[in-house]
């Protein structure tokens, strides 16, 4: 595989010397890149490392200085140096390699027209494949999705999209099967079982959706983060206590797995007898006893996984919440540069 690691102008003296025959114990193992005078220089021990080099070319018919060529951009390097390189009068894609022998595209250096993306891709892989580049990650803006369909005809295939990229991959090697880890497979949603100073659980019937218009009172969820979701859809604050249980089905949207969350919440105002209906969400709230909830037909009472998980989330004293539920605890580790935090739950 193509090593890369920057030097100084001593370190690329010596490596132009031994590619010039100076004895060594050994060929250089990949290309090494060095930064003379603010231009980067990369040095191809063989015409395999060499990005434009034909496949099984001999060295003997490639002379050394042949094997230099200029690059711009950030000097290659292997984990996380942006690579660019020259040859051949076209321009290869912009990437960081992966720890995986990979290459993830830098979407923000895409050119910004479809011949020169075509060109610079058609470079990129014939670079990558004589480097022995194993998966390829190249990220699209919705802004440049006329790009996807050149991608396409070359290989690549879908990954998964957000509302601004789609990201697709490439997997190089030839008779090699593909082990690119597959894109999001699970949607979650999440359940907010609302306590009130009075024991009492918030309960809601939906302008829109499946239960609109039946009658049917159920606590309130969505997808977002469940105090949003209260504070948008009934004017409520409340704090978070802890996950009290989930269920697990596979094959709803789109094929994909769901995972729906019932959060234990404690209303934080005072009065909570005043409640600010979102007119387009939320067509009735009230306060009521969780048995009333729990009894109301057919949902929850008649089918078993909503009935089973909701009597779950009442103590054996008949206190809402008052069982061991999913709590999560923070990861002790050292401060991370990007701001993460990990959490484990039991």
């Amino acid at each position: 595989s193509q090593v890369q690691r920057p030097v100084g102008l001593a370190g690329l003296r010596a490596a132009m010397w031994r590619l010039l025959g100076t004895p060594t114990r050994g060929p250089l193992a990949g290309a090494i890149s060095g930064i003379v005078g603010g231009a980067s220089i990369v040095v191809f021990a063989s015409p395999q490392a060499s990005p434009t080099a034909p496949p099984g070319a001999a060295a003997a018919r490639e002379g050394p200085l042949s094997r230099v060529r200029a690059c711009s951009g950030s000097p290659c390097a292997r984990g996380g140096s942006t690579v660019r390189c020259e040859g051949g009068g076209s321009t290869t894609l912009a990437g960081k390699i992966d720890p995986y022998g990979g290459i993830i595209v830098d979407a923000l250096a895409l050119p910004h027209d479809l011949p020169s993306f075509e060109a610079r891709l058609d470079a990129s892989l014939a670079a990558w494949r004589g480097s022995n580049v194993r998966g390829v990650w190249l990220k699209i803006p919705i802004r440049k999705s006329v790009f996807i369909s050149a991608a396409v005809d070359r290989g690549f295939a879908f990954h998964h999209a957000e509302p601004a990229y789609c990201m697709l991959t490439h997997w190089l090697p030839t008779g090699e099967a593909n082990p690119l880890p597959r894109g999001p497979s699970t949607q979650v949603g999440v359940g907010a079982l609302v306590v009130n100073q009075e024991g009492k659980v918030l309960l809601v019937q939906e302008a829109v959706g499946a239960s609109a218009g039946k009658n049917i009172w159920k606590i309130p969820t969505g997808v977002l983060e469940p105090r949003e979701e209260l504070l948008e859809e009934v004017g409520l604050k409340a704090q978070f206590v802890k996950v009290l249980g989930f269920r697990h089905t596979h094959a709803l949207p789109f094929g994909k797995s769901d995972m729906f969350f019932v959060c234990l919440l404690r209303a934080t105002c005072k009065d909570t007898s005043e409640l600010t209906l979102q007119r387009s969400e939320i067509a009735k709230a009230k306060w009521a006893d969780i048995r009333e909830f729990l009894e109301q037909a057919p949902y929850p009472r008649d089918m078993p996984v909503w009935a089973e998980l909701y009597a779950a989330c009442v103590g054996t004293d008949g206190v809402v919440g008052n069982v061991r539920g999913i709590r999560a605890e923070k990861v002790p580790a050292t401060p991370d540069p990007k701001g993460r935090q990990e959490y484990y739950y039991f």
